[in-house]
């Protein structure tokens, strides 16, 4: 097994007052009102003193509140300035929002400064494993995952297009092997040539499995999940990147921008409501008909200006609903103006969201619920008046204002933030296989974290890992392997 290295990687307080002063001055220059640039640098300021007190990127807890923080503030507020935009154009209630935003980080700031070094003994993934049991545990990782995730795409009629049912609900559970055997594959290559090489047939192709999934749910995250997966498996394990590495992923990200991620968008509409084998011939038509990436970027901006699109644009100039998307102040501003005048919705959606999430087989009548963000999609009226089901992307720091209030904003961000931080880190190492996928998995689920989200991210995720590496090493353990002899297979504990 590769040894992670440990890199520190927290901010200098110079640096961090120097970022904000100079940012700050950024926005005042592009025409944002003073009160606004002050809650802003109040909330880079909590957020890069948590961040260090969290470990920064060398923690998985410090991971998971980056990605929240980019996601919600960081990105946007550096890209206003380097578009020549005013913070506060394209928010609804800016000097309320800015409040709330500034309210959240200090209170998360606070909660981890109280309980930042609370552990709890929590059971880990069982990840012990002998050369030719990591061999069984990669074959049956890789055919379980790849048929529960085809399970998935069967009943998932693409994008927020879903057919619940127990089978789904098992595929559901085993999805996340095809992660862990890629992560497997990665790290035994690593192991195996010394740290000079880390793809191999066997990392190829699960990757490239979760990858077409990806693309035939139109779904940009998923997508490129697996791309990430490996170079997270590649940097915890203290692999050398090489300069073709770097020009890859260049180049990638050039692809990502510049074609792939508008065509996703474009193609969304083409296969919604379709079966797995008609998403798949539609995707090849599509790509055939329509592949100029100018036409896929006039398509999107054409979207985007309508009524309800355009709510969801934080940045005024053409080509940027990628950098909109990846800025949710603009959605949390419209929910937080939507409960601006004293209404709030209190656990309707959370109770939406636990119904919804409870798996068929245990409940059988279970309604059909179209989820708790197309409910508070509809609350701040970004999801239009019709019936169709959308899924606004918006943040906990709204969500926690438009459940409960100034109390939410609050309490949330200083009680469950520290919760799931502790959690996560009392249960995962980044180091292991299984601690790289919970990453991977948990950025995905952290960087639109929700008041709805709290449970399943605290409690259902982490157990689902746990029950798999059991399931997982109870058939490595099971299975004799030639020329190997067997390990007692050991569940550490904090």
């Amino acid at each position: 097994m590769a040894k992670i290295v440990n890199r520190k990687s927290s901010i200098p307080p110079f640096v961090l007052i120097v970022t904000v002063g100079i940012l700050g001055a950024g926005e005042l220059a592009c025409g944002t009102p003073f009160y606004f640039v002050g809650m802003m640098a109040l909330c880079l300021m909590s957020i890069g003193i948590t961040y260090n007190m969290l470990g920064g990127i060398s923690t998985i807890s410090g991971i998971l509140f980056s990605v929240f923080a980019l996601r919600t503030i960081v990105i946007s507020q550096f890209a206003k300035v380097l578009l020549f935009e005013a913070a506060d154009k394209n928010l609804e209630a800016p000097e309320l929002t800015i409040s709330i935003y500034a309210a959240y980080y200090v209170s998360a700031m606070v909660g981890v400064f109280l309980f930042c070094r609370v552990r709890f003994r929590l059971p880990r993934p069982m990840e012990t494993f002998t050369d030719g049991q990591r061999k069984v545990v990669y074959l049956v990782s890789l055919s379980v995952g790849a048929a529960a995730t085809v399970a998935i795409e069967i009943y998932s009629r693409s994008y927020g297009i879903t057919e619940f049912n127990s089978t789904r609900s098992l595929g559901l559970a085993f999805a996340p092997l095809l992660m862990f055997s890629q992560v497997i594959a990665v790290d035994k290559r690593i192991h195996d040539s010394g740290g000079m090489h880390s793809m191999s047939m066997g990392a190829l192709i699960p990757w490239a499995m979760a990858t077409m999934f990806g693309l035939m749910d139109t779904v940009r995250t998923t997508t490129m999940a697996p791309t990430i997966l490996y170079f997270l498996t590649c940097y915890f394990r203290g692999y050398r990147f090489k300069a073709r590495h770097y020009l890859v992923v260049a180049s990638g990200l050039v692809l990502f921008v510049g074609f792939l991620s508008p065509f996703l968008l474009f193609a969304r509409g083409e296969v919604a409501d379709q079966s797995i084998s008609q998403r798949l011939s539609a995707a090849f038509r599509i790509l055939a008909e329509h592949h100029s990436p100018k036409e896929l970027r006039d398509s999107v901006e054409v979207a985007t200006a309508s009524e309800n699109g355009s709510r969801e644009q934080y940045f005024s100039r053409p080509g940027t609903y990628l950098l909109s998307r990846l800025s949710l102040i603009r959605a949390d501003s419209n929910v937080i103006s939507a409960c601006a005048s004293g209404f709030h919705y209190g656990l309707a959606a959370v109770q939406i969201e636990i119904q919804r999430t409870i798996p068929s087989f245990l409940y059988k009548n279970k309604p059909r619920f179209e989820g708790a963000q197309d409910y508070i999609g509809h609350v701040s009226g970004m999801s239009g008046e019709g019936e169709e089901v959308s899924y606004p992307a918006i943040s906990a720091v709204s969500d926690s204002f438009g459940s409960f209030g100034w109390p939410g904003v609050i309490l949330f961000p200083m009680i469950c933030f520290p919760l799931s931080f502790i959690v996560w880190q009392s249960v995962f190492d980044m180091s292991k296989p299984w601690g790289t996928v919970a990453l991977v998995l948990g950025s995905l689920m952290f960087g639109e974290m929700m008041v709805t989200r709290f449970v399943p991210f605290v409690l259902r995720l982490p157990l689902v890992i746990i029950l798999l590496s059991y399931l997982i090493a109870g058939v490595a353990g099971f299975i004799p392997v030639q020329g190997a002899h067997l390990e007692k297979l050991r569940t550490p504990l904090n």
